[in-house]
C-alpha cells in the first residue's frame, strides 16, 4: 500500500464518518480496499485481513437499506 491509497482510504473513512446512511455494501468495499478478503464462518459476512492475520475478524451485516448508524460507527472503528 502506497501513500496514495493510504490517503485516499482516510480521506474515504472521514466521508463515511461525517455522513450518514451507509449501505453494508460500501462498507464491505471499503474493507477490500483495506486488504481483507471474505471469511465463510460466522452467521454473518465476516472479513479478515490478508496482510495481518493477527488482527480480528471484522463483521458487516449485510441487510437492504442503510445500516443503524451506531453499527456503522463501531464497524468503522
Amino acid at each position: 500500500m502506497n501513500r496514495n491509497k493510504l490517503q485516499k482510504l482516510i480521506q474515504d473513512l472521514s466521508k463515511f464518518r461525517k455522513r450518514g446512511g451507509i449501505k453494508s455494501n460500501e462498507l464491505e468495499t471499503f474493507a477490500k480496499d483495506l486488504g481483507r478478503k471474505r471469511s465463510p464462518r460466522g452467521s454473518e459476512p465476516t472479513w479478515i485481513s490478508i496482510s495481518f492475520p493477527d488482527l480480528r475478524p471484522l463483521s458487516i451485516p449485510h441487510h437492504s437499506g442503510d445500516l443503524n448508524k451506531f453499527t456503522a460507527g463501531s464497524i468503522l472503528d
